[in-house]
């Protein structure tokens, strides 16, 4: 799970002995590839489908309650790819990222990362959003609602091992495309009511991270985020904070464990023209995970076992979305 914060319980973070830096030390070609396959559970009227696999009901019966639970699987492939040129402190990457665990909302980023001595790692990446469609209008009551793809393409900027730490701090802007957006053309609206409604716009977030590594078998990362859902209608636009915490045992010969939590809330400062409310949504989410190191004696190969639950729960019902998630996979990593 990408992403996943939590409230640090601590006070003062100690720094590690010595920073982590994401580019190797010496040239070539490395990452990994992952086939896995995954059982979910969702609810929601904001996706109608994610990579071609319908995620919620194409036909509600009112706008009063909350969306039903969908039960589906799906194959999920993914990669991590780097190339690094040791000598001038260069690294060119790919990969697959998961943005946003419980909209099930991923890319594909693509960029440079550069070394610029004592001050840390310079990163720009390029992002691609995967195959994912919504409702032309989510308000259709009594009769299917149409799918329209919705695309998510920006760029992220990062500054990395700030000044030699395990600091840091990473810019993400992406241009949210809706391809027919007619939210609230089934309920009569005015037109101006419709505007409110309209889910094209920007989305971006502010990530603060530390990595934090006491001793060889234990790693914490604490994250703070700002998040502005700066959508084109006011009614939908929402900002507000995301705190987490992400955990790795290292301590078991073979295996590595993680765990990861968020905890974080949005509002919005316009009301919605059907419901006459600001919406409000508490966000939440926990991953556990298990890896196993070269199963059956496949060297470079890993096995991964993870279970997820994630929710927002808005104070309008209708908005609601949750996601539960049992998957298993392989990587071979190289």
């Amino acid at each position: 799970m990408r992403n996943l914060l939590f409230i640090p319980l601590g006070g003062a973070i100690a720094l590690s002995a010595q920073a982590y830096d994401q580019i190797p030390t010496e040239d070539g070609l490395g990452g990994s590839l992952y086939l896995g396959v995954t059982s979910d559970q969702m609810k929601t009227n904001q996706i109608a489908t994610v990579s071609g696999t319908h995620v919620s009901d194409k036909q509600i019966d009112s706008l009063g309650g909350s969306p039903d639970n969908k039960s589906y699987s799906k194959v999920i492939p993914g990669f991590s790819l780097s190339y690094t040129l040791a000598g001038s402190r260069t690294q060119f990457f790919g990969a697959t990222v998961l943005e946003d665990f419980i909209t099930e909302d991923s890319v594909i980023d693509l960029g440079l990362r550069q070394g610029i001595g004592e001050a840390g790692n310079l990163r720009f990446s390029l992002l691609a959003s995967t195959p994912q469609e919504t409702w032309k209008d989510p308000y259709v009551v009594g009769a299917d609602r149409q799918t329209t793809r919705r695309t998510s393409n920006g760029y992220r900027l990062g500054w990395e091992n700030i000044f030699q730490s395990d600091f840091d701090v990473t810019y993400t802007q992406r241009k949210i495309d809706i391809g027919h957006e007619h939210s609230g053309a089934a309920l009569g609206l005015s037109a101006d009511q419709q505007d409110q409604l309209d889910r094209n716009g920007k989305d971006k977030k502010l990530d603060i991270s530390y990595r934090w590594q006491p001793n060889q078998d234990h790693v914490l990362t604490p994250i703070v985020s700002y998040i502005n859902r700066d959508l084109d209608g006011n009614a939908m636009k929402m900002d507000g904070y995301q705190l987490g915490l992400g955990y790795t045992y290292l301590g078991l010969k073979g295996w590595e464990f993680g765990a990861d939590a968020l905890g974080g809330r949005l509002k919005s400062d316009h009301y919605n023209p059907i419901y006459d409310k600001k919406q409000d949504v508490n966000r939440y989410g926990v991953s556990l995970s298990a890896t196993y190191l070269e199963p059956f004696g496949l060297k470079d190969w890993s096995a991964r076992a993870a279970v997820s639950y994630g929710e927002e729960n808005s104070n309008i019902d209708f908005y609601d979305t949750r996601l539960g998630s049992v998957s298993v996979g392989m990587s071979y990593n190289f």
